[in-house]
């Protein structure tokens, strides 16, 4: 049998061992807390403090309440103050509560200041936290309620769980799935600077309570050391009090050498698993720093799911009340935001909808620029719409005949279009028009003016601006013979009409022309005046009788006669009037009938 010095020598080297080896791996550190171990249980061995009940098959505790803890006969700690502190520990833990009266009876109630539940290997000696693939807390049951209530001294309400799974908080819910690269690495290196912090304290803690141990051990090898006062029987007999005495204080020698064995060994423990935890932070800074240039490009792979046959997010207070003060309303943010109703494969579902409706309306992609206490807001961006049919409308509708229709256009309901450039094209993929424009309305302005700034009505015509109408076919004042406008009124400083071929002005289904073709003007009608001074330049012919007050003429050639009341030379007699006619060059067309608005 070994002395108590032999034993105390490899004690201190198993201590020693154990406080060299801190900054090992797991593995390691577990098989020297094992050894460890041993010490404490050889010196429990020694001392008569508390009971230990112990069993290779099976301990059952049976009674009809059993109640653990550091309490009295009727179950009531003994005080505040006095420690209690109760450890289940095992590879496999089930607790379960039975019920008596049919299937779903029983009952598991925790109830502390502080409950938490943290899914990691705790250790034999329950001073780690290792995480690995099995860290994971499963719950499963028919009704699960998580109720967060602000009361500050007694939950009145008690959960209720409804149907399914019930979440309620009385101020915030955070759903979060959100990996973080820069604030995660400020946060781990401050985790590892605390953490090395600790771990300096603790070797300071373990220097001096290496220094403790190693003196309680030279004062228990120095009381055994003694004279053996059983070696004689009368030696014995006359100092049988002393021998008590030295009993007595070997005993507290053992109690002292093992609380502080226990710190020691709980210290070491403690240093141990900060080193591992500092370990591992310190890979987990390393990757986050490696991570930094790519993690704002690559993605995170993070999502939250929601899926359920309805989804309903609203705006209500615990009693059902809609919100309406300036702070209630529901937000989204994100680069990509989609709101869609189709099918997995994408195409549209059939009859799918999507509403949006409020008192106002607001589409921006406005891009505001911060510089202090001033700001931009330059609109950028695209607002696209693609849809087989587009409507924008100010309608009222009505419920009636069980069905909702329009009543009539909503009384001082406007659209505007505001735009440096506005483009409105029907052209296909290859850049031919096609399709219709139609714009009806029964004020039609199409203008180019500068406006009142504040009220937006017009002020004077822009400087510079100009209006352009073309078409291969063009119609102004009429659709059909049907459909003409009362009165066409063009008014300008200057008015240019200009022709290829043929410019022709029709009255009256062309019983009035005015043809311009060739380079020549010609006037047809029922009777022409002229007004106004008029000059001929050129050779004129009139082809029937021609009237005048007074003519003043520099030559007269007759062709077949003269005649005048008061003079007669010749005989021929004068040509008939002329009976020509100027024939319209072009024909009334009416418009090409449009595609009819819906």
């Amino acid at each position: 049998m070994k002395s108590i010095s032999e034993q105390f020598a490899l004690w201190k080297s198993a201590l020693d061992d154990f406080q060299k080896n801190v900054e090992k791996d797991l593995d390691e550190i577990r098989k020297e807390k094992s050894e460890v171990q041993q010490m404490k249980n050889a010196i429990l061995d020694r001392m008569d403090s508390g009971q230990y009940i112990r069993d290779e098959k099976r301990i059952v505790l049976s009674a009809p309440e059993i109640v653990i803890g550091n309490v009295d006969h009727s179950g009531v700690l003994w005080d505040k103050l006095a420690p209690s502190r109760i450890t289940i520990r095992g590879n496999n833990v089930a607790l379960e509560a039975v019920g008596v009266g049919g299937a779903g009876t029983g009952t598991i109630v925790s109830r502390a200041g502080s409950i938490r539940t943290i899914a990691v290997d705790p250790g034999k000696d329950g001073l780690e936290e290792v995480a690995g693939e099995t860290s994971e807390i499963v719950m499963q049951a028919r009704n699960i309620g998580l109720v967060s209530d602000s009361a500050a001294d007694f939950f009145a309400e008690r959960p209720f769980a409804g149907t399914g799974i019930r979440i309620h908080s009385d101020k915030q819910v955070d759903i979060e799935a959100t990996p973080s690269c820069e604030l995660r690495e400020t946060l781990l290196k401050d985790k590892e600077k605390g953490l090395n912090g600790r771990a300096d304290a603790l070797k300071k803690t373990a220097t001096n309570e290496k220094k403790e141990i190693e003196t309680l051990m030279k004062q228990m090898e120095d009381l055994v050391g003694q004279p053996d006062l059983d070696a004689d029987q009368d030696l014995l007999r006359s100092n049988f009090v002393d021998l008590e005495e030295r009993h007595a204080e070997f005993q507290a020698l053992s109690t002292a050498l093992y609380d502080s064995m226990t710190g020691y060994f709980r210290t070491l423990s403690l240093l141990a698993e900060t080193n591992r935890q500092a370990t591992s932070v310190k890979t987990q800074s390393d990757g986050v720093s490696k991570l930094k240039s790519d993690f704002a490009k690559q993605s995170t792979g993070a999502g939250i799911s929601l899926r359920a046959e309805r989804v309903d997010v609203a705006s209500v207070d615990g009693d059902g009340n809609f919100r309406t003060n300036p702070e209630a309303g529901v937000s989204m943010q994100a680069r990509n935001l989609s709101f869609a109703a189709n099918n997995f494969d994408g195409s549209l579902a059939k009859d799918g909808m999507m509403s949006i409706s409020a008192q106002t309306v607001s589409v921006s992609t406005v891009n505001p620029k911060m510089e202090k206490e001033n700001a931009d807001y330059p609109a950028a961006g695209d607002v696209i719409v693609t849809s087989k049919n587009i409507t924008l409308e100010a309608v009222d509708r009505e419920l009636k005949d069980k069905k909702i229709q329009e009543k009539a256009l909503t009384a001082g309901g406007t659209l505007s279009v505001r735009a440096e450039k506005i483009d409105v094209s029907a052209t296909d993929t290859e850049g031919k028009a096609a399709g219709q424009v139609s714009v009806n309305a029964k004020a039609l302005e199409i203008k180019s003016m500068d406006v009142d700034k504040d009220k937006r009505t017009d002020k004077s015509l822009a400087a510079g601006s100009t209006l352009l109408l073309l078409a291969e076919k063009m119609f102004a004042g009429g659709k059909d013979k049907d459909n003409k406008s009362k009165s066409v009124q063009v008014s300008s400083d200057k008015v240019g009409v200009f022709a290829k071929t043929t410019l022709e002005l029709q009255q009256d289904e062309g019983k009035s022309l005015v043809q311009m073709e060739g380079g020549n003007l010609s006037v047809s009608g029922g009777k022409t005046a002229l007004f106004g001074e008029t000059t001929v330049n050129g050779k004129a012919t009139f082809k029937a009788d021609v009237k005048a007050g007074t003519v003043e003429l520099d030559n007269i050639k007759i062709g077949t006669s003269f005649k005048s009341p008061c003079t007669s030379e010749g005989v021929a007699m004068p040509a008939p009037p002329s009976t020509a006619q100027l024939s319209a060059k072009l024909k009334e067309e009416d418009a090409p009938a449009g595609k009819e608005q819906s």
